[in-house]
């Protein structure tokens, strides 16, 4: 679910997470990660959200709570409340 759909940096990055899985296995040195169905309902739960910031020539992926991102979302006009 995307909580802030219509800001320029989500719509960016829409058609960009495969670049995003990518570089983010290759900084991590590996080239093969299991994903379970477990894990993906442990994940799908609500708890958290990813947030992508650019700054400069740096794209800041963050992994944070929920209330954080709904946060983050409400402070970049993705929210109304």
């Amino acid at each position: 679910m995307e909580i802030n759909p219509h800001h320029p940096v989500t719509q960016e990055m829409r058609e960009q997470w495969h670049k995003i899985v990518a570089l983010i296995m290759a900084k991590l040195k590996i080239n093969h990660i299991e994903i379970t169905v477990e894990d993906m309902e442990t994940f799908g739960d609500g708890t958290k959200a990813v947030t992508i910031e650019p700054k400069g020539d740096v794209l800041h992926v963050r992994l944070v709570t929920m209330e954080e991102g709904m946060r983050l979302a409400r402070k970049e006009g993705g929210l109304s409340q």
